[in-house]
């Protein structure tokens, strides 16, 4: 179809023609102003990789080897549990894991027995968090801690033993075969404890579990604690093709008779590490801003700088015809070309390196060493490849800067054509 003709106004094809003509009249000038947006689109762009790949990587640590997709917890617990109390244990969790096994959506659930304690090797004693695991077809149908072991075996149906955090491993320098004593108080308040040997280290990247936390049995832990068949929370793990939403919906519904226990995802059980990532996703954002807004100002003044030079210019394409809305599509057009190639240029490299570090990744440990970068990360991670973020970014770009010329475009068009060619 062919384009129609507004008296006054360029046809679109000409006026993007036009454009970039006058772009590539002083190119020096152009591609300077390109060049500090491309700047900032790179570092826009890199930096939704970086936290994205950050966040994606912290989220399936923190549900493979902490809080499952949900917990179900007994009425009273969930705002005890920093506390590890045993006031208000689920008492009978298999009961509850009957009532919910047909739920659409559910991968797997097992019971756990969360509880503080300390360990000691008899020179040293330091507090860390104790948990009770199901080892025969439950804890590894939720959880996987089997393939975090990074030195001797997972727990065995029927053995004594635990699993220790390669960390506090580094702390009592003890290794595989080694005995370590727990010591706990029970649901009585009476402390017991226990010597077992150690017959595997996890690493999981996730400081909690690494650093403080060591997995025994279920049934020895229910022992140590005076537990009987008791446990603090039901772990459940989601199918990879339920929806969260809707899984937790039919959970909730098929538990919503039953006021003696209530059901939290692995967000509420996170609030605290949720409302870290929403900081930083702020404080990204404003730094990014800052830059978008560098760019901004330096193709306002780009455009600016053009419509003085051109006066003369303006006037004869007034003279001629041209209405003051043709003058100023034709200078926005110029700052959404200007935006687009700055822009195209950011963008492609940041494809780069962002395609490099999702294939090969970053070693933090080699950046951080053993320094707390708050996210639960194991090692090595990789940036996030984000289709749906590039290109609209990309064209955001184009159009921002299309709004910055639009001060100097509209400058431009209220010009009176008469003085504007005897301007010198």
């Amino acid at each position: 179809m062919p384009e129609q003709t507004i008296p006054g106004v360029l046809k679109f094809t000409t006026l993007f023609k036009l454009a970039w003509r006058n772009l590539a009249r002083n190119k020096k000038r152009t591609w300077i102003s390109a060049i500090t947006v491309a700047f900032a689109v790179f570092l826009l762009q890199l930096s939704y990789a970086m936290l994205v790949g950050l966040e994606d990587q912290s989220f399936d640590n923190l549900i493979n080897y902490q809080t499952a997709h949900a917990k179900l917890y007994a009425a009273g617990y969930f705002e005890e549990r920093e506390d590890f109390s045993l006031d208000f244990p689920l008492s009978n969790p298999e009961d509850v894991q009957a009532r919910i096994r047909d739920v659409a959506g559910i991968a797997g659930a097992s019971p756990r027995l969360s509880f503080s304690g300390q360990l000691s090797n008899g020179v040293d004693l330091i507090s860390c968090f104790g948990m009770g695991i199901k080892v025969d077809d439950g804890d590894d149908t939720v959880f996987k801690m089997s393939d975090a072991i990074v030195a001797g075996t997972y727990l065995q149906p029927e053995e004594e033993g635990m699993l220790l955090g390669s960390g506090l491993a580094d702390f009592f320098e003890v290794a595989v075969g080694d005995w370590l004593t727990v010591l706990a108080k029970n649901k009585n308040g009476a402390y017991e404890a226990l010597d077992l040997p150690i017959v595997g280290l996890v690493g999981t990247g996730n400081p909690l579990i690494d650093q403080n936390t060591f997995m025994m049995p279920l049934a020895t832990a229910r022992y140590m604690l005076d537990m009987d068949a008791e446990a603090t929370e039901l772990a459940i793990r989601f199918s990879q093709s339920a929806g969260e939403a809707a899984t937790m919906a039919r959970i909730k519904s098929a538990i919503q008779a039953d006021e003696r226990v209530e059901v939290k995802s692995w967000q509420e059980v996170e609030e605290d590490f949720m409302t870290l990532v929403e900081t930083k996703r702020m404080s990204s954002t404003i730094m990014l801003g800052l830059f978008v807004l560098i760019a901004i100002v330096g193709i306002t003044n780009t455009i600016l700088m053009a419509a003085f030079e051109r006066t003369r210019e303006i006037g004869t394409l007034m003279a001629i015809g041209l209405r003051g809305r043709g003058i100023r599509h034709l200078f926005m057009a110029e700052g959404a070309l200007m935006g687009l190639l700055g822009g195209a240029v950011g963008t492609g490299v940041a494809l780069l390196v962002i395609g490099y570090f999702s294939v090969n990744g970053i070693d933090l440990a080699a950046m951080y060493g053993d320094l707390d970068t708050g996210y639960p990360i194991r090692d090595i991670f990789y940036m996030a490849m984000a289709p749906g973020f590039i290109i609209p970014a990309w064209l955001a770009t184009g159009l921002l800067a299309a709004l910055a010329s639009f001060y100097p475009a509209a400058r431009a068009s209220r010009q009176d054509p008469a003085e504007a060619l005897r301007y010198v």
